[in-house]
């Protein structure tokens, strides 16, 4: 092959397999609302649901995604001596579209969070809330150390913007954060 014609070529290949290493698609995004998608009545956040949330200074945030950049699942973990989340706190949110949220409004609900515990510093727990105008009220749930399901019963919230989610940590050794892996968010209201 001709230096003029091999030269530039190697450049061009060169370049795009720096470009493909530094994974652009999975760089974080800024904070937006998700639809989700409702199955039966009730609305489900998974995989692309969790591509942008808002996340939160006592947790550790993480969007675990495909080759091509596609949100699989939100990891969450708690920091060392975080308390428990109080009603000014807003943990890592899920921000709600304005027609998602209209659904939810002034209803309480209930929430299915499915998880994987991470495998080294699971977290003991995890706090949910519907998130909108008045102050955050959080239920929290002990999650047992193997895959599953935690169902949360929620007040009903004005102006719904958002699913808040903190992780929780009872272990002693508060020098790691503790968290888990979500992959499945399902909210349903009780009119």
């Amino acid at each position: 092959m001709h230096p003029a014609v091999f030269y530039p070529l190697a450049a061009i290949v060169a370049a795009t397999v720096i470009a493909i290493s530094i994974r652009p698609q999975s760089w974080p995004h800024a904070p937006a609302a998700v639809a989700g998608q409702q199955i039966g009545g009730a609305l489900v956040l998974a995989q692309s649901s969790f591509d942008a949330p808002a996340g939160d200074a006592d947790q550790n945030l993480y969007v675990t995604r495909n080759f091509l950049g596609q949100a699989q699942t939100l990891r969450i973990a708690a920091l060392p001596s975080t308390p428990a989340p109080g009603a000014n706190d807003r943990g890592v949110q899920i921000l709600l579209s304005s027609a998602a949220a209209t659904a939810l409004a002034n209803q309480p609900a209930t929430i299915s969070v499915n998880y994987n515990p991470l495998p080294i510093n699971a977290a003991t727990g995890l706090a949910v809330s519907l998130q909108g105008a008045g102050p955050a009220v959080w239920v929290t749930q002990a999650a047992p150390p193997q895959q599953g399901m935690l169902r949360f019963e929620v007040p009903a919230q004005a102006g719904v913007s958002a699913v808040g989610l903190r992780a929780i940590s009872n272990n002693g050794d508060q020098h790691e954060a503790y968290g888990l892996e979500i992959t499945r968010i399902s909210i349903t209201p009780h009119p």
